[in-house]
């Protein structure tokens, strides 16, 4: 990362994100029964977005998955990763797989300068979702497509050179990045209260509809084939600051949805879509709905 020039990036702690580790002779299939993702297919160099449901297909999480030595890493918010470590390990059984929750940092950084983004470094990965492993940390290039102005977006998780800490410093910048990508990747409060399609999980491919069972996989499988889906998630921004994940999405007077993720005036929530082009209001200031970096859609039969 030497060739970097730190007065072009932004460089953010992200103490909110921890990464859980799975490890062992059977990771892979362990996952591969728990995750929606198609675990079997992922690369070596590749980074996928995914969720573990429970037997009804309610999401219990949603997280980056790749590949660390001996097994892979789940990047996740620090207030659901005990709780998924714990849901998780009553289904190891006889398996040959450790989970536990990693003390290694997690840092974002990301440039609004064109240039910058272009400079060859071998650390950072030239494809969105390809990954780099070194010695001390591994990166992982996110999607950039978002109309925040970035040209490159990074989150690594490890020790990067002391060169690059002379750059602009924050916290906590992660989740609003992924907010403005589209991706929530939800909270505690958040645990077992949506089926995936309300998170557009399938529309950012953290569904595989062919890798066979997984635990929720029939009701989700159900809700995508057969037109079930009616909620999706959207992107708002509205004058009130920093609401509450929960706060009620407001049509004539009558709540229609709920806000899910919030960072300072712009919020994920979570509506039945064809409410999508009505008037929306949250504590009765107007919502205005963002474009997101992909179509929001439902099967036909939903709005017959």
């Amino acid at each position: 990362m030497s060739m970097l020039t730190p007065e072009f990036w932004q460089f953010s702690d992200e103490k909110h994100f921890q990464m859980v580790c799975v490890k062992g002779e059977d990771a892979t299939s362990f996952l591969q029964g728990q995750l929606t993702q198609n675990v079997k297919t992922l690369q070596k160099d590749e980074a996928r977005w995914t969720a573990s449901c429970n037997y009804q297909g309610r999401v219990a999480s949603t997280s980056l998955i790749f590949h660390i030595p001996d097994g892979y890493g789940l990047l996740m918010p620090q207030s659901i990763a005990e709780t998924e470590v714990e849901r998780l390990s009553k289904y190891i059984l006889r398996s040959k797989v450790e989970i536990s929750i990693a003390s290694t940092p997690v840092l974002y950084f990301c440039t609004s300068d064109a240039k910058a983004a272009k400079v060859p470094c071998p650390a950072l990965p030239k494809e969105v979702m390809k990954t780099y492993c070194g010695n001390s940390a591994l990166v992982i290039r996110l999607p950039n497509a978002g109309s925040d102005g970035y040209h490159a977006k990074f989150v690594a998780i490890g020790t990067i050179p002391h060169l690059m800490e002379t750059g602009h410093r924050s916290e906590n910048q992660l989740s609003l990045a992924l907010m403005r990508e589209g991706v929530a990747l939800i909270e505690k409060s958040q645990h077992l209260e949506w089926l995936p399609q309300a998170l557009n999980m399938d529309l950012i491919g953290a569904i595989s509809f062919n890798k066979g069972c997984y635990t929720g996989q029939e009701v989700i499988s159900k809700t995508q084939h057969l037109g079930k889906i009616k909620r999706r998630m959207f992107l708002g921004e509205s004058k009130e600051m920093n609401l509450d994940v929960g706060t009620e999405i407001f049509m004539e007077n009558e709540p229609k949805g709920r806000i899910i993720q919030s960072e300072g005036g712009q919020f994920l929530f979570v509506l039945p879509f064809e409410s999508m082009d009505s008037e929306l209001f949250v504590k009765n200031s107007p919502v205005k709905v963002l474009d997101l970096p992909y179509n929001i859609t439902v099967p036909s039969s939903v709005l017959s």
